[in-house]
């Protein structure tokens, strides 16, 4: 019977002996070490693999579920003409790439006109201060000179309508200085591209854009941003223009956010051209309604949000780690609204007044002013009316008291109980100026009235 012999390969290095005997064996490979992650970027929460570019705001950060992912594009839509929250946000996400040492990219019909009004880092860095929503000043009641409350509250926070206002370096109120901006330009992390009548032509001039060696030879994040406000492109091109950016950004360590034109941004075109990007908010404000903002205050408009990033997801991360929408544990979403503070520019949870949307509180009804109507004769015209409004007067008090004191009198019978005689009254309209020495039934309009046996007095007793 044949035997079979098991051959076991030697390993590629021997055991090496140690002075004091005891044998170490040597792998024979070295696994490979994890790549590094791009500068600037944080890890998904749950999907670590997946790198984050934070915008900027702490508020959208949030709701967007940690950031922007990489390879993705973010749609901003404005529908009012009169202000510019849209731009004011991209403007947000370009800077924070520039602080972040990453390279932004702004495609714009004046694109350098764009990239001044980008916000910057407050020097000083000063904390925002005087917002409820920030939080600050939760500390001690007697150090912030206020009076202390209870002790049983004194460990609560105050009341906050935002998260991560406090996260962001940028203050809206400081624009990219001139000389940082020209230092930027000449290292080539800041640059220009201007819009184009042709798609092809702006595609592709992103495209080289994109391709270029990044500053300093090591790799990093692109930040697009393209503003297509002021441009003729239709919708079709517009369409166009984002499937393009979405696949040029898909394949390469890089994002963009895009703005489109009021005419636009509304909610038709929103879902007819959502789809085009990964996320798509809605910022309307109230410059064409300022009615709403009473209501509102002290918000400076709404947010819609239309989709949310899902990359590597079923469902967008947003809808378990976001504080603002509210949908987690099994709580309804939330009403969102912006407001641009003296600093910072903040998404936050948007709640009517205590009476139904005004701002002081009542402990009485409501005054309401009681406009006198006019006395018009019968048979008057409705012009002899209104043009007779001024000259009708109302009756005056000397006449309405004459006019009580020539209303009759009830008539009053006389009744004898005994020695005494008592007047009662008697109801009827109808007056007899004549005796009656028999009975008769008078008929009255008015309800009867019990009356009083004269002839009996012992059935009344006083």
């Amino acid at each position: 019977m044949p035997s079979f012999t098991r051959r076991v390969a030697r390993p590629a290095a021997g055991p090496s002996t140690s002075q004091g005997g005891s044998t170490t064996s040597t792998p024979s490979s070295t696994p490979s070490s994890p790549s590094a992650p791009l500068p600037g970027t944080r890890p998904c929460p749950s999907a670590p693999t997946l790198r984050l570019l934070p915008s900027g705001l702490g508020s959208l950060d949030d709701l967007l579920g940690g950031g922007l992912p990489v390879g993705n594009t973010l749609l901003l839509l404005a529908p009012d003409a009169h202000t510019a929250w849209g731009r004011l946000v991209a403007r947000h996400v370009a800077a924070q790439g520039l602080v972040d040492a990453q390279r932004c990219v702004v495609v714009a019909e004046d694109s350098s006109k764009w990239a001044a009004g980008m916000p910057w880092v407050d020097p000083a860095a000063i904390k925002d201060e005087g917002g409820e929503s920030d939080g600050e000043g939760a500390g001690d009641g007697v150090e912030a000179g206020r009076t202390r409350i209870a002790w049983r509250y004194d460990s609560m926070g105050k009341f906050q309508t935002t998260v991560g206002a406090s996260s962001s370096v940028l203050a809206a109120n400081i624009t990219l200085p001139s000389p940082t901006r020209t230092h930027l330009e000449a290292d080539g992390r800041l640059v220009h591209l201007e819009l184009d009548d042709d798609v092809s032509t702006t595609l592709t001039a992103l495209q080289s854009a994109l391709d270029a060696p990044f500053p300093g030879g090591q790799p990093g994040v692109t930040r697009v941003a393209v503003d297509l406000d002021g441009t003729g492109w239709t919708t079709q091109q517009i369409s166009r223009a984002l499937l393009g950016i979405r696949a040029l950004v898909r394949s390469r360590p890089a994002a963009a956010v895009i703005t489109l034109p009021p005419r636009l941004s509304t909610p038709t075109t929103a879902a007819s051209l959502g789809w085009a990007a990964d996320a798509c908010l809605s910022f309307t404000g109230f410059g064409a309604t300022p009615n709403l903002a009473k209501v509102y205050h002290p918000a400076h408009g709404l947010l819609t949000v239309h989709s949310l990033p899902t990359t590597h997801h079923l469902l967008s991360p947003a809808l378990r780690h976001s504080t603002l929408l509210g949908v987690g544990d099994g709580a309804s979403e939330n009403n969102l609204g912006f407001r641009l503070k003296r600093k910072r520019f903040v998404i936050e949870t948007v709640h009517l007044g205590i009476e139904g949307g005004e701002g002081e509180r009542r402990t009485e009804p409501k005054q309401r002013a009681v406009v006198p109507v006019p006395v018009v004769a019968p048979g008057t015209t409705a012009t002899e009316a209104a043009e007779g409004v001024d000259r009708v007067q109302l009756p005056s008090a000397a006449t309405v008291a004459e006019e009580v004191k020539a209303k009759p009198k009830k008539p009053r019978a006389r009744v004898r109980f005994g020695d005494d005689e008592v007047a009662v009254s008697v109801g009827g309209d109808h007056k007899h100026d004549h005796k009656h020495d028999h009975k008769h039934v008078h008929k009255h309009d008015a309800a009867p009235r019990v009356a009083i046996r004269h002839d009996r007095p012992d059935l009344y007793e006083f």
